[in-house]
């Protein structure tokens, strides 16, 4: 065949289909190196391009470019012009030889299409020797792939069971959610998961529910469902998206969640500064409900509280012209401290400092609420700690607002009241045994225990914790109340001769009617 009776054969309509036109080179030819199915292997080709039969039994002799081959389709391939069977083949044979081959090239064709070919391509079954081993793995994978892409389907399709799925997340089994698409479903699936009571399965069905619904549905199936709606706050919460926390607990109601989370977010600041112009911020947008009206005026002293810190802590890093800053060094600052912490800090430093001055202890407890127990145990445990021990009579003052009228009584003053003063405010306040431990474990003299040892009301009580703190003073004045001379003459022997509470003593036992 000349390349003009070839490019004339596959230019037919019966043999190239033309979505195929261009599946080969325009220069390429085909070569055929193989029997055709059609004739019988007992034949052979003439030089003169005839088909000479052999008898059955003997061997063709065959020239060496013709190789036997299982299939005729595996003997086919390009070249760049077309080979016949031998050198001499032409004539008729040509013709039918070339049909043979084209319906072999058809067949290979089919099997290597690509999907995006819509025609069909009839070629005759059973021609060639042998079946297709490329025709046959080519099918083998489309079986397979035709299997994958239907349990693909099945899987992001059909729509399971809710305690299938449930089930498989439960066991660390591969799941998929994207088949639950009606908001049926998903709700089905989440009250599922809520039954189990397993937060992996909560939170996996309630993410998937919040990322294919709209917000406000979200919000309202979430007011329905408490405990799905804390577990996707602390799941917020985990994420550092107090953002997002704070605006979902506000959209379900919860104004006092959502405030108290951003006022916890707003302590988390650094610096002092930054904490003051957070909390700030946190009162302008959290705190604007009517009902937060206590937890308003709580944040509002936290800053002012604050401002008073900074301010102090300011003015006493480098003040040396305060005495008790000198004498007795500060180990730390206020800043950050608590209210109570603060007035400790400012009866040690500053408790002779004006009213306006930011350090004053009065000051203070005017701009900020304290309870009496608060206000008195503070005070005397801070005037003790620079060895400084208020009088009964002065905390009352204290109590009443009237300002530190002679800061504090002298040792004689003291004396010359023991076992006269009687301060109310304080009795019935604050448990004097303690009073007394505390200010005995901070070198208070005796005279000073004794104001405090007076303010018991049970005698026996009042002797015993006397004579436990060696107190002669407070034990003279319990025996005297009580008229035992004998005892007090017995109690002499534990004085040391020549003290003021010997002396006083001997007086009381010569001048007392027993």
């Amino acid at each position: 065949m000349n390349r003009a009776e070839n490019e004339a054969y596959w230019g037919s309509t019966d043999t190239a289909p033309s979505a195929l036109d261009n599946f080969f080179d325009e220069d390429s030819d085909v070569n055929w190196t193989g029997y055709s199915a059609n004739y019988s292997p007992s034949s052979t080709v003439s030089p003169t391009g005839s088909w000479d039969f052999v008898p059955h039994g003997t061997q063709a002799e065959i020239s060496p470019a013709v190789q036997s081959s299982t299939s005729i389709t595996d003997n086919i391939s390009q070249h760049s012009s077309f080979a016949v069977v031998d050198a001499g083949s032409a004539g008729n044979s040509s013709g039918k030889l070339a049909k043979g081959v084209g319906k072999a090239i058809g067949e290979k064709l089919d099997s290597w299409k690509p999907p995006s070919v819509s025609i069909k391509w009839n070629s005759s079954q059973g021609q060639g020797s042998g079946s297709c081993v490329q025709c046959s793995a080519k099918d083998n994978e489309i079986s397979q792939l035709k299997k994958r892409l239907e349990n693909s389907y099945s899987r992001y399709n059909l729509t399971l069971p809710p305690d299938n799925t449930i089930n498989r997340i439960l066991l660390g089994q591969p799941y998929s959610l994207e088949c639950y698409r009606s908001l049926e479903d998903k709700l089905a699936l989440l009250d599922t998961a809520l039954v189990t009571m397993d937060g992996s399965a909560i939170l996996a069905t309630l993410l998937h529910l919040r990322n294919t619904v709209r917000s406000s549905l979200f919000i309202k199936e979430m007011e329905a469902r408490p405990h799905a709606s804390q577990l996707y706050v602390s799941y917020l919460k985990k994420r550092y998206n107090h953002a997002e926390a704070i605006k979902f607990l506000g959209s379900l109601g919860k104004s006092e969640d959502a405030a108290i989370l951003a006022y916890e977010l707003a302590l988390t600041s650094k610096t002092p500064e930054v904490k003051v112009k957070n909390l700030k911020k946190a009162l302008e947008n959290n705190f604007t409900d009517p009902a937060l009206s206590h937890e308003t005026k709580c944040v509002k002293d936290n800053i002012k509280l604050l401002e008073r810190q900074i301010a102090i802590d300011q003015a006493d890093q480098n003040d040396q012209l305060n005495p008790m800053l000198v004498k007795y060094p500060r180990a730390a600052n206020t800043v950050d401290k608590s209210l109570l912490t603060t007035l400790y800090y400012c009866c040690m430093y500053h408790w002779n400092a004006a009213e306006s001055h930011v350090g004053s202890p009065m000051g203070l407890r005017k701009a900020h609420s304290f309870t009496d127990r608060q206000i008195l145990w503070t005070v005397l445990r801070g005037r003790a700690r620079v060895n400084h021990w208020p009088l009964p009579t002065e905390l009352d003052s204290w109590l009443g607002s009237k300002g530190l009228l002679g800061a504090l009584g002298s040792i004689s003053s003291a004396f010359s009241t023991a076992g006269k003063v009687i301060s109310s405010s304080v009795k019935t306040t604050l448990p004097i045994d303690q009073v007394v431990h505390t200010l005995s474990a901070s070198g208070a003299p005796a005279n000073i225990l004794a104001v405090y040892i007076a303010l018991i009301d049970s005698m026996d009580t009042r002797l015993k914790i006397a004579v436990n703190y060696k107190c002669h003073q407070a034990v003279i004045d319990v025996y005297i109340a009580q008229k035992d001379r004998d005892a007090l003459e017995k109690y002499m022997k534990e004085i040391p001769a020549g003290s003021p509470e010997y002396l006083k003593a001997e007086n009381a036992i010569k001048s007392v009617r027993w």
